[in-house]
């Protein structure tokens, strides 16, 4: 299988593959890569819901959908800034709303109890101007994390909370719906891969603050650990061509949208895979 890196540190871009015409042995490579690159860019994947979908079944259990997301209890997330006449939003709508807190670091679904092991995200429609979507290998943040910060950070949880997100943006766009399915959950500042043992830095926009902690001290470590990842030699930024597909690991890894032409048209496709081997604790 041919592939080439997109980072020096991690992130691949396979060619000449075509997930609707996928075949067991090339299943087993990219699952393969995936826990070793975190990160898997495959071009011009021009397929249906259901093909997409078929080919996220093989990282796992699929997640579904959260009430107030479009796609609700489907297996499908629908990321886009149109309505349902395909007219472009304005920027009072829920769903630019969603654009922009998205803009955030973040981890899919740590806000659940059981939050996402991957993400399978297919560009069906992108902007021209703007609309890269950036991450960072929180496995590299922690290696280049001081000694004494590692090991802090190894004995400690944090708690996150989908509103607390939100509220961000703004203090009323998440649902009492939302709020009564999603308290607040416990999860570990730092996940080891199970496959490989490679431990990642895990937090982002839903982590509220830091378990055991005080006030102080937890915003001082989250500040510090914001500060910390926003360089540019630990971002790969991704400039969106249609039907691209991207593959990524939760576990590892953060992500966020970047501006576009608000005016352009913008409709993604994801399937998102749960981490059923991780159970978050209710706070």
């Amino acid at each position: 299988m041919n592939f080439k890196k997109v980072h020096p540190d991690f992130g691949i871009e396979i060619k000449d593959i075509k997930i609707n015409k996928i075949n067991h042995q090339e299943i087993t490579e990219i699952l393969n890569l995936f826990e070793e690159y975190s990160l898997i860019v495959l071009k011009n994947q021009k397929i249906t819901n259901e093909e997409q979908l078929d080919f996220a079944k093989n990282f796992g259990e699929l997640e579904v959908t959260k009430p107030g997301t479009i796609g609700s209890n489907s297996n499908l997330v629908i990321l886009t800034n149109m309505d349902e006449d395909g007219k472009v939003v304005d920027d009072s709508h829920k769903q630019a709303k969603n654009d922009r807190a998205n803009q955030q670091w973040h981890s899919d679904s740590s806000f659940k109890i059981h939050p996402a092991h991957a993400s399978i995200l297919n560009g069906r429609t992108t902007p021209k101007i703007g609309g890269s979507t950036q991450f960072i290998c929180m496995r590299n943040i922690y290696k280049r994390l001081d000694q004494s910060i590692q090991k802090q950070l190894d004995n400690l949880d944090a708690i996150h909370h989908f509103a607390h997100s939100r509220s961000k943006i703004d203090s009323s766009m998440v649902s009492q719906i939302e709020l009564d399915k999603f308290p607040p959950v416990i999860h570990p500042m730092v996940k080891i891969n199970p496959v490989n043992n490679k431990k990642a830095v895990y937090f982002g926009s839903h982590t509220k603050s830091i378990k055991n902690l005080d006030g102080d001290e937890s915003s001082k470590l989250l500040k510090y650990l914001n500060d910390f990842i926003n360089n540019e030699d630990y971002i790969y930024s991704h400039k969106w061509d249609d039907f691209d597909l991207i593959i990524w690991d939760n576990r590892s890894m953060l992500h966020r949208g970047q501006p576009y032409d608000v005016t352009e048209p913008r409709y993604l496709v994801r399937a998102t895979v749960s981490d059923t081997m991780s159970t978050g604790t209710y706070l």
